[in-house]
């Protein structure tokens, strides 16, 4: 049986952009920003607290939050960015209620944009941001190239093979050629041999199995109390939250000889995540189990790490994620619908916007108003799992449209 709300969403907006329609991050959040505060019914000087994660990759300087509440001229009592690397912007709810509940704050902003292949070179810009300085920077490393030596750890583990990392990239383009603002929706659905007829970029990463950047993406989220939301329209409520962080650069990970969360394996090891201990702190809040969740909005930047999330989040045993893509759990008629904006693979990654997509999407599809497909069965309880880093950290929310 859930638990009461512990807070709720009230207002809702997103921004996009493109090569031939450019927007900037700040251009994007404030257009956002307007959109969620219509949408709440609420004027910018109720709002008392502004939540981000950490400053675009389009727009990289410190302090980002400060500087959007200055551009929209929307003074506050509190402001920060959260880090808990791209999960910190997840987390943002979670801290919102956490400032609710202590009676400091009745709305909360959180909100986060991002147009990194707009305006920066954003391969050069990416691996060394997510490498380790001493050990992996003058090698010259890609991201695709650091997350492959999980990718092939998890095969080795479990023998999952390439085919089945195909079945998960048809199964978000599924849901991506369909939404207007995938970056992949251009290709239309594809089948397994496009998948693995497509060039490696990291072994065994195909082009198919990996995100592409998109274009530009922006999203703001009006949070208040349950009790405030009893006059909202199409209220969406948080019932629990976790997150967790274990290292920085992934040969922190693979040194690393123990660590305090169980559910994340026997160390050192590729193949659990921070993830495992979000979502366990998340269920107990919330009083739901996996079997609870009718829809999950996950971070997918590369194929492997579908059924990865999938273990973590308790909805496969580990080893066994790939079965959750394989029999269709994850479709339109699937009982587990999952990333149907495509997720990060055929929608794309923006930046460090992405996770806030996957807020937007969850939240759009709880209130019945996609932009894309739709689940066959409207969803009442929504996962949405944020991830950042190499492995390093994540963040579990779970949404519902009732109390």
């Amino acid at each position: 049986m859930a638990g009461e709300p512990v807070a709720a969403i009230v207002g809702m907006g997103d921004a996009y952009a493109s090569k031939a329609d450019r927007k900037d991050p700040l251009q994007l959040a404030a257009e956002a920003t307007v959109a969620a505060l219509a949408d709440a019914g609420i004027r910018k000087d109720q709002v008392d607290a502004v939540f981000t994660g950490r400053s675009p990759w389009a727009d990289k300087r410190s302090q980002w939050s400060n500087i959007f509440i200055s551009h929209m001229q929307m003074p506050v009592t509190f402001t920060s960015e959260l880090t808990l690397h791209g999960a910190g912007l997840t987390a943002s709810l979670a801290i919102a209620s956490q400032q609710i509940a202590a009676g400091t704050a009745e709305y909360v902003l959180c909100l986060q944009s991002d147009a990194t292949e707009l305006f920066v070179d954003a391969v050069a810009m990416g691996a060394e941001a997510d490498a380790d300085p001493q050990f992996e920077v003058p090698y010259g490393p890609t991201i695709p190239s650091l997350y492959a030596q999980a990718a092939q750890r998890y095969f080795h583990e479990f023998g999952v093979t390439e085919q089945d990392l195909a079945d998960v990239a048809v199964a978000n383009q599924r849901w991506g050629a369909h939404h207007p603002h995938a970056a992949k929706a251009k290709h239309g659905e594809i089948d397994r041999e496009k998948v693995l007829s497509s060039p490696y970029v990291a072994t065994p990463l195909r082009r198919w199995m990996c995100s592409t950047w998109g274009g530009g993406t922006g999203g703001a989220l009006v949070v208040t109390s349950p009790e405030n939301a009893g006059h909202a329209r199409d209220p969406v409520y948080l019932l629990g939250y976790g997150s967790a962080t274990t290292h920085e650069y992934l040969t922190d990970r693979m040194n690393m000889r123990s660590c305090k969360f169980p559910g994340l394996g026997t160390f050192p090891n590729l193949t659990h995540t921070a993830t495992a201990e979000a979502a366990r702190q998340a269920y107990a809040m919330s009083g739901l189990g996996p079997g609870d969740v009718e829809m999950a909005q996950i971070s997918v930047n590369f194929a492997h790490m579908g059924p990865i999330v999938m273990e973590d989040l308790g909805f496969a045993k580990k080893g066994s994620g790939i079965d959750v893509y394989r029999e269709g759990r994850t479709g339109i008629d699937g009982d587990l619908p999952t990333d149907t904006n495509g997720g990060w693979l055929s929608f794309g990654q923006p930046g460090i916007s992405c996770n806030m997509d996957s807020l937007i999407e969850a939240t759009r599809q709880l209130r019945g108003t996609a932009l894309g497909l739709a689940p066959a069965r409207r969803p009442k309880t929504a996962l949405v799992q944020g991830a950042g880093g190499m492995l390093a950290a994540g963040s579990v929310l779970l949404l519902s449209t009732s109390t």
